[in-house]
């Protein structure tokens, strides 16, 4: 955990308005589940597409070009509109990304580089200073903070492993509470600080079996070819400029690892469910009597100008297909009952090469979570009493994050609530019943069952999917369940969150623009701020493409 590269964990810094960290420069939709808000579609036979609103998004200044689509098919018939907006590029993004790109690894250098250089904490082994919550701006608690970090190691030490490398350890977070289990514990960071941090925390002289070298997530040079079997990148995704970055990062990862090792990358942003956390947080900042149009507006500038990396679930999922050493990924929601954002958005991935420890296990039969809505004590009947060798659950509804989505939807709908207050009340109505994910991962404590849960689906808002396998009798790893990835939403996989650094589109005067020159028509329900438009072959835009944006 670190930054940039080296990336500090956690939520936000201190550094301005955040997005939750340190702030710098096969089941189609749920079968049955009523109690959750949909993503509806164009109403069969009606224009999808809306060319005069289109004109109007076009005609405001910052707009270089804009395609209107159908949203949502709505209860009175009529239809909502999202706008997908191409600001003006200036001329650093259309001349030289590149050199952007590089710009924004060197903005979290020096970020990083300021946070490490203040006085030491007392404990310099829990360093955690420059994490504070997107909901309030205060520092996260500690007892969190602790909680949040004992649930990543446990993760960590229950895949093995005796030689590591950890990419962006920052001030040690993890290396303090994992190198002495280990034979050899090989860390890097992009800052110097980092690395002077460490030392002094261990008296200036590193103990036997812990080395050091600095250098960006994408440099590994250091390390010689398979010559580690475990490889953590946590907290670090975040701070990566594009989806080219994390694929070198990645692949040089695989490149060091010997036959059978892992690669964990915890605490990734989730791009699936960025409009329902987005949505949350500035409902959480509102004032109740603020008009809910106005909280939409800080809602859709929080996804489409944000400066942190949003990864899918499928960016993973489709390594295997990318990456020929990779045997099997597993998309994790966070374990804890803190209320964070950390627990409640983030997600970490175990990607094993070569082979599965515990094998795979055998053919699940999946259950739609709606045909019985079992909470987690009914669960743990039918495990006590039935003892089934396996138990599938598909989109279970998720305590965490339901509420948030229902407000996205909500705060989307030019007919929905008139003011935060409303919209929050709403909102909690209209969540069903779900299950803490958390209540689910405890039975594996306490029952002789592996218990395993997957957001490989990233369904946008938080669902998950359960499988529940009997532990192994000799004590050994339990066999892995081949969650199903398919059919899942389509998703454009990761954001390009160095484009906001040159962006200035005003979303409240947009709308107010548009707003002043409808003639009759209704207003968009959704802004959708892009990086770049998709093409199709023919070179028109590429409406389908459009829709697989779901971070904004």
């Amino acid at each position: 955990m670190s930054a940039l590269d080296p990336a500090i964990s956690g939520s936000a810094t201190a550094e301005g308005p955040t997005d939750g960290q340190a702030k710098g420069p096969a089941e189609g939709p749920a079968e049955g589940t009523a109690e959750r808000t949909t993503e509806g579609t164009a109403v069969q036979g009606s224009p999808a597409e809306n060319p005069d609103l289109a004109r109007i998004v076009d005609s405001f200044p910052g707009v270089d070009r804009s395609v209107v689509l159908a949203d949502e098919h709505r209860s009175d018939g009529r239809r909502s509109w999202t706008a997908y907006v191409l600001p003006r590029r200036n001329e650093a993004v259309t001349d030289d990304g590149a050199a952007l790109e590089q710009s924004y690894v060197e903005e979290w250098r020096g970020v990083f580089d300021h946070v490490y250089g203040a006085s030491a904490p007392g404990d310099a082994t829990f360093d955690t200073r420059g994490w504070q919550s997107s909901y309030t701006g205060a520092e996260v608690d500690d007892a969190d903070m602790r909680a949040w970090t004992d649930d990543t190691v446990e993760r960590i030490q229950a895949l093995g492993g005796r030689r590591l490398l950890e990419i962006g350890c920052g001030t040690g977070l993890l290396l303090h509470r994992l190198h002495a289990d280990a034979e050899r514990y090989t860390a890097s960071d992009i800052t110097a600080g980092a690395m002077t941090r460490i030392r002094d925390a261990f008296g200036g002289t590193l103990p036997e079996g812990v080395e050091l070298f600095q250098a960006p997530a994408d440099d590994l040079s250091p390390v010689p070819p398979g010559s580690v079997d475990g490889v953590i990148l946590n907290s670090v995704s975040q701070y990566l400029p594009d989806e080219p970055y994390l694929d070198r990062v990645l692949r040089q990862a695989v490149d060091v690892l010997d036959d059978g090792g892992f690669l964990f990358v915890g605490d990734v942003r989730s791009a699936a469910l960025n409009r329902a956390f987005a949505a949350g947080i500035e409902l959480a900042r509102a004032p109740g009597g603020a008009p809910a149009e106005k909280v939409q507006t800080l809602a859709e500038r929080r996804c489409g100008m944000g400066t942190e990396l949003l990864v899918d679930p499928g960016y993973f999922t489709d390594l295997a297909a990318a990456l020929p050493r990779v045997a099997h990924v597993a998309v994790l929601p966070k374990r804890g009952r803190s209320d964070t954002e950390m627990t409640r958005y983030r997600y970490d991935v175990v990607i094993r090469l070569d082979r599965i420890p515990g094998g795979a296990a055998p053919a699940i039969e999946w259950t739609p979570w709606a045909e019985r809505r079992p909470d987690a004590a009914e669960v743990r009947r039918i495990l006590v009493e039935e003892r089934p060798e396996s138990l599938g659950l598909l989109d279970v509804p998720n305590s965490r994050t339901a509420a948030d989505h229902a407000a996205a939807e909500l705060l989307a709908r030019p007919d929905g609530p008139a003011t935060a207050e409303e919209a929050l009340k709403a909102a909690r109505a209209a969540v069903g019943r779900t299950v803490d994910p958390e209540d689910l991962f405890a039975l594996g404590d306490e029952l002789p069952y592996a218990v395993r849960l997957s957001w490989a689906r990233s369904q946008p808002d938080g669902g998950y999917d359960v499988a529940i396998v009997r532990s192994a009798p000799d004590g050994g790893p339990a066999p892995e369940p081949r969650f199903p990835s398919e059919p899942a939403p389509p998703r454009r996989h990761v954001n390009a969150p160095w484009f906001s650094r040159v962006e200035h589109l005003n979303l409240a005067k947009l709308r107010a623009h548009v707003r002043e020159r409808l003639d009759g028509q209704e207003m968009p329900g959704r802004f959708v701020v892009l990086e770049s438009l998709p093409f199709a072959a023919d070179g028109s835009v590429d409406r389908d493409a459009l829709r697989t944006i779901h971070w904004a």
